[in-house]
């Protein structure tokens, strides 16, 4: 018998059970005031026969990891909690209802995700900087653990040739006619007249009437998000809809790694994949995957975990202290990292190449881009140029322009691959767009886009992206250009 014994909450850990199979634990969000989102990650449990939950942090006002995979998790013997706190693998001796009845205890002075316990209850196995890792209780040396797992980049053998009737190649407004593409090693090698690629190549006709483009890149994806639920459609629905690259600033470290590995290994199907971990915090979050950092040394031990899984960018997110945040900056341009945050001051000022939004998250009074109806000012305008920062400005208003057109919603391809729930999701924000007045929000998505017009203008960049699968996966980065060509 299924039984719903705690009403939904704000992404919780996973659960672990009591030994006498009466009480559960997990990570779960608690808020700390109604006037910001972001609160504190704390240990919940919860009595299984009368469903009541208590919080109970590691320290007062302090975080544990992130959410998702780094504990609580209880030993089989139900005499301990395992968790991480500040990077680091701690236990705390508790009673059967999950109760503290001890200090907690550190294990450990090495970055630390996912816990799990030895059948002894003595033992602990863990992650850390991509070993696996294994500890006893008593505090002695960690030692390493082999798995033996290995993948190799896919490098497809021989040379393909595409032949296009037609071909835009994004660096003039006309097309090019009659042309055969030649890709090796996944890279276009050459592009010549029709019938002058290698004989030998395996030949794929591009279909009357269609014509080839570069690649569609979508710069702010967060693969690992609401799109879980889509399996291996996901992938194949951005390649069906032209995206052949896609970028995330904020991911689970470990699932982001293996994502990346089976796309560029070829055992799954899917744009390649650029992306971090999870985004460097501060002392309270909101996501499942934020990292807290607010002890003594706790930083290098993330920047460990950054090198180890070959992070391609950083994500310093709205709660990080300035100088927490300038410090990482100038860490990451070493290595030659970009950093992407949520607002534009002072991080410009410390050489930040990136923020996400248009107007997105920021606890700094002054640090706003745009205001309540979507204005933005010279002043924003000119800070980008002079930095050379770049803009990715996730146009969620576009999604007014349904209202003037619906086709990409009846598309096959959205059709075909969107689950059926989401594809439910998609029709009611349609038929609320189409129903309600369109016209404020298309007067907010005409200043945006008259601003980021400006800033290219002045010479700033500006590159497309939509928070999917947060806004809709593929049809929202269509949506975005659509909004860019109609109100440009």
């Amino acid at each position: 018998m299924i039984r719903q014994i705690l009403p939904a909450i704000w992404e919780p850990g996973r659960p672990s059970w009591s030994a006498d199979g009466k009480t559960i634990v997990l990570a779960a969000f608690k808020p700390c005031s109604a006037r910001y989102r972001e609160g504190l990650s704390e240990i919940l449990t919860v009595d299984v026969a009368t469903s009541k939950t208590t919080y109970q942090p590691h320290a007062p006002h302090k975080s544990l990891g992130v959410r998702g995979d780094d504990g609580p998790v209880w030993s089989p013997d139900g005499t301990h909690l395992a968790y991480v706190f500040a990077s680091r693998l701690w236990i705390v001796e508790v009673d059967p209802q999950g109760g503290f009845i001890g200090r907690p205890k550190v294990l450990n002075d090495e970055v630390t995700d996912a816990p799990s316990w030895g059948g002894d209850s003595n033992t602990l196995l863990y992650l850390s900087a991509g070993k696996l890792r294994l500890i006893t209780l008593d505090g002695g040396p960690a030692k390493d653990i082999s798995h033996g797992l290995k993948w190799a980049n896919a490098r497809p053998a021989g040379k393909t040739v595409v032949r296009a009737a037609r071909l835009w190649d994004g660096l003039g407004t006309e097309a090019r006619r009659d042309l055969d593409i030649v890709i090796s090693s996944n890279r276009i090698v050459d592009i010549l007249p029709l019938g002058q690629g290698p004989k030998d190549a395996r030949l794929i006709e591009a279909k009357p009437g269609t014509m080839v483009i570069p690649g569609l890149v979508e710069m702010h994806a967060h693969r690992q998000m609401a799109g879980y639920a889509y399996g291996d459609r996901e992938g194949r629905l951005w390649l069906s809809l032209g995206v052949t690259t896609t970028r995330s600033p904020g991911s689970p470290a470990y699932h982001m790694v293996e994502d990346r590995e089976a796309l560029d290994s070829g055992a799954r199907i899917g744009p390649r994949y650029f992306a971090t971990g999870e985004a460097i915090d501060g002392g309270r979050i909101y996501y499942n995957f934020m990292r807290p950092v607010t002890e003594p040394g706790q930083m290098a031990l993330e920047l460990e975990r950054v090198t180890a899984l070959n992070y391609d960018l950083i994500k310093a997110y709205v709660r990080l202290p300035l100088d927490a945040q300038r410090d990482l900056t100038t860490w990451a341009h070493a290595r030659g990292l970009p950093v992407t945050s949520h607002y534009h001051y002072p991080a410009l000022a410390f050489g930040l190449d990136g923020m996400e939004h248009m107007g997105a998250t920021s606890r700094f009074g002054y640090s706003r881009t745009q205001s309540f109806l979507g204005a933005s000012y010279q002043d924003v305008t000119a800070l980008f140029a002079a930095s050379g920062a770049r803009r990715t400005p996730t146009l969620f208003s576009a999604a007014a322009l349904y209202a003037q057109d619906r086709s990409l919603v009846e598309d096959p391809r959205i059709q075909a691959l969107y689950p059926p729930w989401e594809y439910a999701r998609l029709q009611a924000r349609v038929e609320m767009t189409t129903k309600g007045d369109p016209g404020p929000a298309l007067e907010s998505l005409e200043r945006n886009v008259t601003h980021l017009r400006a800033m290219l203008k002045a010479g700033g960049k500006v590159v497309t992206g939509t928070d999917s699968p947060i806004d809709f996966n593929g049809i929202s980065l269509h949506m975005n250009l659509r909004a860019w060509c109609a109100l440009a």
